[in-house]
């Protein structure tokens, strides 16, 4: 399963960096493509921006990393922590792209 880069450094802008002990992002003999991001010491207060628009946008970073793969799993830690979607605007946005090429599954209904 390639996986993203957990802890503090994990979440850096333009940059998907893959974890040591998982696949390597663009390993497309794997069908399981997971982004998370938990900080290396958990912090609630945190949680909100992080969970928020900075989730957000790691998404098309990792699809390129990924050889063109939107992740299909997301991992956060306080889930319902956020500043607007965060996780679930997140996992909105993946179901999107996965199932009809747009940035929200609720486009893919119309």
């Amino acid at each position: 399963m390639p996986s993203q880069q957990d802890g503090d450094g994990g979440m850096k802008a333009g940059s998907c960096f893959n974890r040591a002990e998982s696949s390597v992002l663009n390993d497309t003999s794997k069908s399981l493509v997971l982004v998370n991001y938990f900080r290396s010491v958990p912090i609630k207060l945190l949680a909100c921006v992080q969970n928020s628009g900075d989730l957000i946008n790691m998404l098309p970073t990792c699809h390129d990393v990924a050889a063109n793969r939107w992740a299909n799993f997301v991992a956060v830690d306080f889930y319902k922590r956020s500043e607007g979607g965060g996780s679930f605007q997140a996992t909105d946005t993946l179901n999107g792209e996965l199932l009809c090429g747009c940035n929200n599954v609720h486009t893919c209904c119309k």
